[in-house]
């Protein structure tokens, strides 16, 4: 089977998140000492990595998230339910329109929370689970 990726949906709020770190930078690399300048770098960069280091894949039989460039592998034979959301709590998506999977084993994900991520294409992410794992109830 096809490795397929979607990348991640960047809200505007994160771009302005980045920019002002960016900006807080530049104006204490002005009066600053260097160990001071390179914090403020090294949070830039994080920052960096945090929006460029996050995609998904389904390779397969397995949803691939993709955090700070480390993969996380999920069953997708283990997922029971997926729907479309509105939230800031989860860190795997940089953006508020996100996909909610709920898992029928607690132990895939060590945890009674759902899976948030938030891939460009929401829609077609979500059939292409459903043709892989006809038992997913996708919810509106």
């Amino acid at each position: 089977m096809v490795k397929v990726v979607y990348k991640s949906k960047i809200d505007w709020w994160v771009w302005l998140v980045f920019l002002f770190m960016a900006g807080v930078t530049v104006t204490v690399a002005i009066d600053s000492t260097w160990w001071v300048v390179l914090s403020f770098g090294g949070t830039m960069l994080i920052c960096a990595f945090l929006i460029v280091g996050c995609w998904y894949e389904i390779d397969g039989d397995q949803l691939v998230v993709y955090q700070f460039f480390r993969p996380n592998r999920f069953p997708i034979d283990k997922i029971a339910e997926v729907k479309k959301t509105t939230g800031i709590l989860a860190i795997a998506g940089m953006s508020c329109r996100r996909v909610s999977i709920k898992f029928t084993d607690r132990s895939v994900m060590k945890s009674a929370m759902p899976l948030e991520i938030s891939p460009k294409n929401r829609d077609s992410f979500m059939e292409q689970l459903k043709e892989i794992n006809p038992a997913i109830v996708i919810k509106e």
